[in-house]
């Protein structure tokens, strides 16, 4: 009777020791990985935001606002080259790991991220070419290399080598301050295309660090059999595709409709208020970038259950920080705008402008957790739908917003698309886990491993 009593009191012992070792493990795990992966998004972010500030101070705001509206132009790069080959890439790696397909998938979306990145370049240049003159051959590698090296960060974190990852941060936030402070001498248009050539070389140099710790080299294959396999995964491709575009237009792209709109001088305030909110923004990208692969090999397990607290505590924390520290801006803001910028902007009404960036930022940032779970259920037809909605919206309010209203309060359309996007992916995150006794469709990938 003692021994049958016993033996279940036992097993318990037992399963909470294991779990009493095995969960603080796991959150030291999660809290080094996440460590690393942040610390190299605050080292580039920081080296971002001091270019931002040194050259506000030394340039002109019609200047200021057209290196602005390029650095713009590299996000939409980067958000290009995430969708339609680091999330694919993410996906399959994940799902490979260990496996002789892995290093075929990184060379089927390495070539794939190369080509687009080039193309990125040529258009870029070619298009700036009227406005700047000769700097844009220097602003079109900027946001090549800027695409690729973004793509090759997320790929080295989905391998599991966050580490390689941090080194390429740090040599770029390195070398960019490094040329900054050598080669920033010129005044006006000339110190932009110095500006945008020294971080095209930061980045080509990153790019060549991370390859060399890893002791490997970038191997692009676009011959017919590479073109093959894309063909074979070309539904989720052109969803990806189709989406980010949406996305594209619901968030850049009516961020640079009011700048082409209202002008350089007059975005020059909100592009430097955009500057000060980055440190979420680093935060978002980094917890993004490390939780991805692990969805996905959570939804690849039937896991639904973790893979919904991940994303629910995600949220929380997101939110906390950020209203935390948009109280902290409302408070700060004019004073650091006058220690920063030098009152640059005095003049304009910071209070109104950071109030509404802040909403903004924010409203962004709560859902990338859940829309990275929708990647990683390859729910791409959702975020498609879900963003030209939001676009709409967005363009509805901010068309007569920018012509009847002053500049800070036609972000109020932005604001609004940006609401609306959050409350349809967390509904599409809600229900997709709620049927997740369905299966994942095009999530499995090609039915033959792809090998290189």
């Amino acid at each position: 009777m003692t021994a049958h009593g016993d033996g279940p009191c036992w097993v318990s012992r037992r399963r909470d020791l294991i779990l009493g070792v095995a969960i603080p493990h796991r959150l030291a795990r999660f809290g080094s990985r996440f460590a690393m992966i942040l610390s190299g998004e605050m080292i580039q972010s920081l080296f971002h935001f001091v270019l931002n500030v040194l050259l506000a101070r030394k340039l002109g705001a019609h200047d200021y606002g057209l290196f602005a509206i390029v650095f713009t132009l590299g996000a939409v790069g980067v958000t290009y080259i995430r969708a339609l080959m680091a999330v694919p890439a993410t996906l399959y790696l994940a799902r490979s790991l260990g496996r002789p397909a892995a290093r075929g998938y990184a060379v089927m979306f390495g070539s794939g991220a190369a080509a687009v990145s080039g193309i990125m370049a040529f258009l870029v240049g070619t298009a700036l070419v009227p406005v700047i003159g000769p700097g844009a051959l220097a602003g079109g590698a900027f946001v090549g290399l800027y695409a690729f090296r973004s793509y090759l960060r997320i790929v080295l974190v989905a391998r599991g080598r966050p580490w390689a990852a941090s080194l390429s941060d740090v040599v770029y936030a390195g070398c960019g301050m490094l040329f900054v402070e050598l080669g920033l001498r010129a005044e006006g248009p000339a110190l932009l295309d110095q500006a945008f050539l020294a971080i095209a070389l930061a980045h080509a140099l990153a790019i060549a660090a991370a390859y060399g710790v890893l002791r490997e080299r970038l191997r692009v294959s676009l011959h017919a059999q590479a073109r093959r396999r894309y063909l074979a995964i070309w539904r989720p491709l052109a969803w990806s595709l189709t989406g980010i575009t949406a996305l594209t237009v619901q968030g850049q792209g009516l961020t640079l409709l009011l700048a082409f709109v209202i002008g350089p001088a007059a975005y020059a305030p909100i592009a430097a208020t955009l500057v000060l909110y980055a440190p979420l923004r680093i935060a978002t990208v980094a917890l993004t970038n490390m939780l991805l692969p692990d969805i996905t090999g959570l939804l690849a397990s039937d896991q639904f259950e973790r893979a919904h607290r991940f994303v629910v505590r995600s949220i929380v924390i997101i939110g906390g920080i950020c209203v935390a520290y948009g109280a902290l801006m409302l408070v700060a803001l004019p004073e650091i705008e006058a220690v920063l910028f030098k009152g640059r902007f005095a003049a304009e009404p910071m209070g109104r402008i950071g109030f509404v960036v802040w909403c903004v930022v924010t409203l962004a940032l709560l859902y990338t957790i859940p829309r990275a779970f929708l990647e990683a259920s390859a729910a791409f037809r959702t975020i498609t739908e879900v963003a030209i909605a939001s676009a709409v919206l967005g363009f509805v309010i901010m068309v007569p917003a920018v012509m009847l209203l002053p500049s800070a309060y036609a972000l109020l359309g932005l604001a609004a698309s940006e609401a609306v996007t959050l409350a349809c992916s967390v509904w599409a995150f809600h229900d997709r886990v709620l049927g997740h006794n369905e299966p994942v469709p095009e999530a499995a990938g090609p039915t033959k491993p792809i090998r290189a």
